[in-house]
């Protein structure tokens, strides 16, 4: 199915997420407009919407907010976002520095202004293309096109600090391109997915929990 957002460009989309919103009975998409390979644009921008009902082979949704971004310390190459369901603080993460960079958005978004994301540490990852956070809050995962990382959260504790410990390294089968990933909504496992490259079809590829 093709969802098309009404009147919008795509100028680099890179990642999607799921989370809260303005009306705590819904779930809200995320789409993120924030990739920039040359390092020069000075905004991101993110689409939020009511997560819709998917029939028939097209959608076009026309009732959305936008929301203009800043990097507190400059223009960087992002690819990556997630969204935290404890605290519904939003996380953006730079992908071509030798130690990537974790920005933090508090929840909730005012509306009509610029949004800053504040950086709050660095991370001793490369190229990181896509992040996700388990439904119910407890796991994290990263993706680089080589690896995926995996941490198990205690309680409430901040992402940022959880991030700075060590990772564990799930096995995975590096796609061309491969740029997504997704825990299930019931966290048995999660999903990755590539991009078409050559002679190679995208695939959606399923991680069983064991």
């Amino acid at each position: 199915m093709t969802c098309l957002l009404a009147n919008i460009n795509n100028r680099d989309w890179e990642e999607i997420t799921i989370g809260a919103g303005p009306e705590p009975d819904k779930r809200y998409l995320y789409v993120g407009d924030i990739g920039d390979n040359d390092a020069r644009y000075p905004y991101k921008i993110i689409y939020r919407f009511v997560e819709p009902e998917l029939n028939g082979d097209k959608l076009t949704i026309s009732e959305f907010e936008t929301f203009v971004i800043q990097l507190s310390d400059g223009v960087r190459d992002t690819e990556a976002m997630m969204m935290d369901p404890l605290s519904n603080d939003f996380f953006i993460l730079s992908k071509r520095e030798d130690s990537i960079r974790l920005y933090q958005l508090p929840y909730p978004w005012p509306v009509g202004d610029t949004l800053n994301a504040e950086l709050k540490s660095t991370l001793p990852f490369f190229n990181v293309v896509a992040a996700d956070i388990s439904a119910d809050g407890s796991e994290v995962l990263l993706k680089n096109y080589d690896q995926i990382y995996y941490w198990k959260r205690s309680d409430h504790e901040p992402i940022p600090e959880l991030l700075q410990k060590e990772a564990t390294i799930l096995n995975y089968n590096p796609e061309p391109q491969g740029e997504s990933i997704a825990w299930k909504l019931n966290g048995n496992g999660f999903s990755t997915l590539s991009e078409t490259v050559k002679d190679f079809k995208g695939k959606l590829l399923y991680y069983k929990r064991r």
